[in-house]
């Protein structure tokens, strides 16, 4: 019996080995709630597994939890759900995605949270001593200078799938022939204007982000730090790990070095959501439950409000959802239209996302085509329909329609019709739905959650101090030799050379007969 029950711990120690408590800091300080559901996602899996976690962010804990200690900076910088209108959202174009992204997230950021007692507390040690520093690639990266003074290890999280600023840091190909960039609204293989388009964008992103973004950054870092602190492309270029919300099963396949971790559905704590609608409120659950011919669930996200669409769009949007045979549930912020509703449409300032998509009888997600929400939607198989109002919604929706789960309406032209063909489309046969259910299958069958795979890879770099050994040769090498144009010009001026001493050798061996000239000619003619 003894001998048995060793046995038993001896498998149980190989299986689940202790870790040891690690302590991380989370720098978030950006105030959109979509960012922070996969921040947030990812401090909660490390502080399940035992390690101390502290976060700077807007949206902290509404219940204390084990392990894991909030700076609340809400009172700071207070959220951005449900501020932005309609008029707003869609008046960003593409080209100006980058100034868009300094206003929100870029130098004055830093200098407010660096000014902050909150912040001096931390670099103080007054929250402990930190083992491993997260950060966000998407705005400024003047957090990485915490890193850099605490003397540990850079993580950095991206909440989309690119960012043309993200590569360089970490060694990543990044070829924009084939991978598409951040805002882009393409899918699949490019045609060569998209390509022209695509590789212009590539450099103008890049560019605009030293100048909007980085190089105002390192003035406010050194003004808090010293002058002698290093450039923030520098920092930028010590990072250990990239978490990027990506995964191969929806997103195209590209090429990455080990230093790069594709954890796309980390913010879903089970890829296998239970499908009865369990979670929902009694009322809303049994509302669904009746719903004969399904539940179409419509919401524009966190940022915007849906009450902000122009008057005729929610004319039409009201007619449109009058006539289908289904049960709309609709997040909308006002109670001003509803007086015009059908008897089948029900609206709410909020809704639990989740569990509406979870349930049973949702046929259809018509959404902005945010990351997050359609993650959901992927993985609980349910086709959607995108109305993309600006960024990464365009290709987000762009993929999904490649892939055969969605179809889109322009936001400019929404109409009862418009909308009426769309869901009648996604909706008259179980196509879209099949479809969606293969993706979802695809998408879950990995080997370790995004979870697991986020904490291994987090205990490897703090137990590697930095794991140094996974940065790719190739990121630190210069551009000429990173395109071997040092290597193709000394093959061009050997090329060149032989073709000299060729020509030289031919002269010496073949020499030219020598010519005869007209006046010669004549005189020999003369003299016979």
């Amino acid at each position: 019996m003894a001998a048995s029950l060793l046995v038993l711990l001896a498998v149980g120690a190989a299986v689940a080995p202790a870790a040891d408590a690690y302590r991380v800091l989370g720098m978030f300080p950006f105030n959109g709630r979509s960012h922070n559901i996969m921040f947030k996602a990812t401090m909660e899996a490390l502080a399940d597994r035992g390690h101390q976690v502290v976060q700077f962010s807007p949206f902290p804990q509404k219940k204390p939890r084990a392990n894991y200690t909030d700076v609340d900076l809400s009172g700071q910088f207070p959220s951005l759900v449900n501020t932005l209108t309609f008029e707003q959202m869609t008046s960003f174009e593409r080209f100006h995605i980058v100034e868009l992204i300094s206003s929100f997230s870029g130098p004055e950021l830093c200098r407010a949270v660096f000014a902050s007692q909150d912040f001096r507390d931390v670099m103080d040690g007054k929250y402990g001593k930190f083992d491993v520093v997260f950060t966000e690639i998407f705005g400024s990266d003047c957090w990485t200078v915490v890193a850099h003074k605490l003397q540990v290890p850079l993580i950095s999280i991206a909440t989309t799938p690119d960012f043309a600023w993200m590569h360089g840091r970490v060694g990543s190909p990044d070829n924009p022939a084939y991978l598409v960039v951040n805002n882009e609204p393409v899918a699949g293989r490019l045609t060569f204007p998209q390509r022209v388009v695509n590789v212009f964008m590539y450099i103008l992103n890049n560019l605009k982000f030293k100048y909007y973004i980085e190089w105002p950054s390192d003035t406010v870092v050194r003004e808090f730090f010293g002058a002698d602190t290093p450039s923030l492309s520098e920092l930028t270029s010590r990072t250990s790990l990239i978490l990027v919300n990506n995964h191969v099963s929806l997103n195209p396949a590209r090429p990455v070095p080990p230093n790069v971790v594709h954890v796309g559905g980390i913010h879903l704590k089970d890829l296998r959501v239970d499908r009865t609608g369990a979670g929902l409120e009694p009322g809303l659950r049994a509302w669904m439950d009746g719903a004969e011919h399904g539940v179409i669930f419509f919401t524009m996200g966190s940022l915007v409000r849906t009450s902000s669409l122009p008057s005729a769009t929610i004319q039409g949007l009201i007619r449109a959802f009058a006539a289908v045979p289904q049960r709309v549930l609709w997040k909308y912020e006002s109670d001003d239209i509803a007086p015009l509703l059908s008897d089948n449409v029900r609206t709410a300032s909020w809704m639990p996302q989740t569990d509406i998509l979870a349930h049973p009888k949702t046929v259809l997600f018509i959404t902005h085509g945010g990351l997050m929400g359609t993650t959901e939607a992927v993985v609980l198989g349910v086709p959607m329909l995108g109305i993309p109002l600006f960024a990464d919604q365009f290709p987000n929706v762009a993929l999904y329609q490649s892939l055969g789960i969605a179809e889109s309406v322009d936001h400019r032209d929404i109409t009862e019709a418009t909308v009426l063909a769309a869901i009648k489309k996604l909706t008259a046969t179980d196509e879209y739905r099949v479809r969606a259910q293969q993706i979802a299958a695809r998408f879950v069958d990995r080997p370790q959650s995004a979870a697991e795979a986020a904490v291994w890879w987090t205990e490897y770099v703090v137990r590697h101090r930095g794991a140094k050994h996974l940065r790719p040769i190739g990121a630190d090498l210069p551009l000429y030799q990173y395109l071997l144009l040092d290597v193709v010009a000394v093959a061009l001026a050997a090329a060149a050379a032989a073709l000299l001493l060729l020509r030289a050798l031919l002269r010496a061996l073949l020499p030219l007969p020598s010519s005869t000239s007209p006046s010669s000619t004549q005189k020999k003619s003369k003299t016979q």
